[in-house]
């Protein structure tokens, strides 16, 4: 009995040394998993930092591209405003120029003798010769277009009919609508 006692204990003593090296290469192949694991993670952090190094500096040049768009779109919006306010001045002082020129024509037209006045607003363009007549009294208008050829006069009247402004171009595009 003694014998297979013995037998049975180096049995058992082969079977956990077999244990043992299976133990110890499974504990190396882990060990060797975690140092790759270990490598991968240190990697993956460096990884990390560099892209938010990156998206950092993309930040910072996106946002001095933002501040410069801002600057460069306040530096039009004033540009803009002082062109509309410069172009402002220039319509009051045409519409001014205009009255200016429009009170002479009439005083002008309104000072004269009906018949002289009909004789020149024959000569004159028919888109002329109504604006200034649109602008007279109805009565003195009436003296002076009583003094135009009846071709011309009827002309007028016409436009004189159709509205202001008296042009060519504003006319026709009436006559079309």
């Amino acid at each position: 009995m003694k014998a297979a006692i013995f037998g049975f204990a180096l049995f058992a003593a082969a079977i956990a040394d077999d244990c043992n090296a299976i133990f110890e290469a499974r504990k190396n192949e882990i060990l060797f998993e975690v140092d790759r694991l270990d490598r991968s993670k240190g990697e993956l952090e460096a990884l990390g930092e560099a892209t938010k190094r990156i998206l950092t500096e993309k930040d910072n040049v996106l946002k001095a591209r933002e501040e410069k768009i801002a600057d460069d779109l306040k530096a039009i919006e004033e540009e803009r405003a002082k062109i509309e306010a410069a172009l402002k001045a220039q319509e009051e002082l045409l519409a001014r120029f205009n009255e200016t020129k429009d009170g002479k024509l009439t005083d002008l037209y309104g000072g004269m003798k009906a018949s002289n006045a009909g004789e020149i607003m024959n000569a004159l363009d028919p888109y002329l010769a109504a604006d200034i007549l649109s602008r007279l009294e109805s009565k003195t208008a009436a003296a002076v277009l009583a003094r135009i050829e009846p071709s011309n006069a009827a002309v007028i009247t016409g436009i004189l009919h159709k509205g202001p402004p008296f042009t060519r171009e504003q006319n026709a595009t009436k006559n079309a609508n």
